[in-house]
């Protein structure tokens, strides 16, 4: 069963980011007030089948910012992406595969906004984890518990970064059935796996620790020119 993330605390907007989101497709002037991408531009830069450091572009979509997200991510930072402060971000979700597999591929989304609230964006998302030390979430077949752990970042790309690592309960440690109920604070086991959001002007991606520096590096200089002309 694919399980849906539902998180216990604030609203959440879906999450996960590539591609300079947009919201309109007009030609303006400098980072910032320049050329905002949308999915049919983002194309033009990065067509299905094209090949990026070693991966191949799989597709790319609008990422839909109204649904929970298949990752599990503290409400609070999830709120600090798209909050009732700033304009509510366009999104788009680009899905990258090794060139010559097959399989799930990597997803990569990201967000346009106006480059002050981008900054904002990034502030409140440094403000919002020490409250996801620890978090419940509810899946669809069983209530469990997660903490976010700000980490040094693996990338050395973009305006800004923010890297965190997500912490899991000991394997048996959750709860199913029946109506969720907090769980207690516990200890949490550290898995490894990293996630980190890229400020790049306006635009704010979030990637999973599978995606290499290479991907990140040639992907953040793509957009970069495509937004600036």
């Amino acid at each position: 069963m694919r399980r849906r993330l539902l998180l216990s605390a604030l609203p959440v907007a879906a999450v996960l980011v590539l591609a300079a989101g947009l919201m309109g497709e007009g030609p303006l002037s400098g980072w910032g007030r320049a050329e905002t991408l949308g999915t049919a531009r983002i194309r033009e830069v990065l067509p299905p089948g094209a090949d990026v450091a070693g991966y191949r572009v799989a597709s790319v979509e609008p990422e839909l910012t109204d649904q929970p997200s298949p990752d599990p991510m503290c409400g609070a930072v999830s709120s600090a992406v798209a909050s009732r402060d700033h304009t509510p971000p366009a999104a788009t979700r680009l899905i990258l595969e090794p060139v010559g597999e097959t399989g799930q591929g990597e997803s990569v989304v990201s967000y346009s906004f106006p480059e002050d609230d981008a900054k904002s964006v990034m502030k409140g998302i440094r403000a919002a984890l020490p409250s996801c030390a620890h978090y419940n979430a509810w899946y669809a077949d069983l209530y469990t518990r997660h903490g976010l752990r700000p980490t040094q970042s693996p990338y050395r790309v973009g305006d800004d970064r923010i890297s965190y690592r997500r912490l899991d309960p000991p394997p048996g440690d959750v709860s199913s059935g029946g109506s969720p109920v907090p769980m207690a604070p516990g200890p949490l086991q550290e898995p490894g796996r990293t996630t980190t959001f890229v400020r790049t002007g306006g635009v704010i991606t979030r990637y999973p620790d599978a995606v290499p520096q290479a991907v990140v590096e040639d992907l953040t200089g793509r957009f970069r020119r495509a937004v600036s002309g």
